[in-house]
């Protein structure tokens, strides 16, 4: 009885069975180190997008006042009306995308991002300052840059994928109200512009001339937008998931209204930090460990837990002159907002096939675009009114998302694709 072994065959022979095996295993790093390169750098470009509009708003009300025939109402439209071109553009960049692909539409808009910043560098008046901010809007790339994230990594990564782009935009949302005042000690709001801008041209370049799109748009047969449109909202689950987008937009910027305000008097304006990084830090570890559990005891448990922990978090800021009780506050906010973000935008992604992607995650990031605008709008409707009243209505927002997500009859989880 003979057994062929490796050690069996001749050296030569050996040499080549080795560097074949070498050569896939540095295949697949290399594949792997490719795709969360190319994810990373993704996410960069939609965070640094996302600091770019969110790092000035602090300092628009002022800033319009230096501005040739400012009003307070004209002023006013500067700060609003990137959210308003946010909703409008969503859903055709999504449709666009999946019929002309992702990095295309993805280049349109990040230029457009970047020339409206650039006009905002410049404008002298306020009028050329509310289009600067309405160019800037209209480059809605948000929903492509889920749905380029989702099409580029293997199904077993898109998880994590998601959750670091969810991860990335978040953290410069949240860090641009911390760094905005240190950094506007030192640089004007024009000059602010212009440095984002240049940041965002270089990733402009990285995804030109690097990122390559992951799914071939030729010669496919598509179905019209209204078809696509229908498609979708037909579908229980994705109107739950977006529901809850909604809900979970309206929170976060009726609190990061209400939580500056409250900041300034704690922390002071410069010290906003302190309270902002370290609950950055926590979500983020947060967020991970719901994404374990997820994939364990399924989507629905977990939205419903993490809808619980943002509404909790708001009864902290009855304390508003405590700066524990705003950390602790803030800290459970984050942790149940960025779980949110990113489970969600995950099942959105989960729940439809490649070439509805673009379309879905359009219309799912319009709605929270239309969360956002909601959540602001009203938090400075009833701040006037009554403070304590404002920070119900947040809370009864957020049961709102638990109820959606409990009194579902679907289960994300077992859902199958669009």
């Amino acid at each position: 009885m003979y057994h062929i072994s490796f050690y069996s065959v001749n050296l030569d022979e050996r040499k080549l069975y080795f560097y074949n095996f070498c050569g896939v295993i540095m295949e697949n790093i290399s594949t792997k180190n490719n795709e969360m390169l190319s994810v990373i750098m993704l996410s960069l470009v939609l965070a640094l997008r996302q600091m770019a509009m969110t790092i000035v708003s602090p300092f628009i009300s002022v800033y319009s006042k230096s501005l040739l025939y400012n009003t307070p109402l004209l002023a006013g439209l500067a700060l609003g009306i990137f959210g308003l071109t946010q909703a409008i553009f969503q859903i055709p960049f999504g449709a666009l995308s999946d019929k002309y692909g992702n990095k295309i539409m993805m280049l349109i808009g990040i230029l457009q991002v970047d020339i409206g910043l650039v006009v905002a560098f410049l404008a002298k008046n306020i009028y050329v300052f509310i289009f600067a901010r309405a160019l800037q809007g209209s480059g809605a790339i948000l929903g492509v840059g889920y749905s380029w994230v989702s099409s580029m990594v293997t199904k077993d990564k898109e998880i994590k994928a998601l959750s670091i782009l969810g991860a990335f935009v978040s953290c410069a949302a949240a860090l641009s109200f911390a760094l905005g005042p240190i950094i506007h000690n030192f640089l004007p709001v024009n000059k602010m512009f212009l440095i984002c801008a240049l940041l965002i041209f270089v990733n402009w370049l990285y995804i030109l001339l690097f990122l390559e799109d992951s799914k071939n748009y030729t010669n496919k047969i598509k179905n019209s937008f209204k078809e696509n449109f229908r498609i979708l909202v037909k579908n229980k689950t994705f109107i739950i998931l977006n529901k809850a987008a909604f809900c979970n937009n309206f929170m976060m910027m009726a609190v990061f209204y209400v939580l500056p305000i409250y900041l300034s008097n704690v922390t002071g304006i410069n010290g906003m930090w302190r309270i902002f990084i370290p609950s950055i830090i926590i979500a983020i570890i947060f967020m991970k460990k719901a994404i374990r559990y997820m994939k364990k005891y399924g989507s629905n448990i977990i939205l419903a837990a993490a809808f619980t922990v943002s509404s909790l978090s708001i009864f902290f800021y009855f304390q508003k002159t405590s700066y524990i009780f705003l950390l602790l506050g803030t800290i459970f906010f984050f942790c149940g907002y960025m779980c949110l973000t990113t489970i969600l935008a995950t099942n959105v992604n989960n729940i439809v096939k490649d070439d509805l992607r673009g379309t879905a995650n359009g219309i799912f990031n319009s709605f929270q675009y239309i969360g956002s605008f909601a959540g602001s709008i009203a938090a400075g409707a009833l701040w006037g009114f009554s403070q304590r009243i404002t920070l119900i209505i947040i809370i009864f927002t957020g049961l709102g998302g638990i109820f959606t997500i409990i009194f579902s009859k679907s289960n994300i989880k077992e859902e199958g694709k669009i």
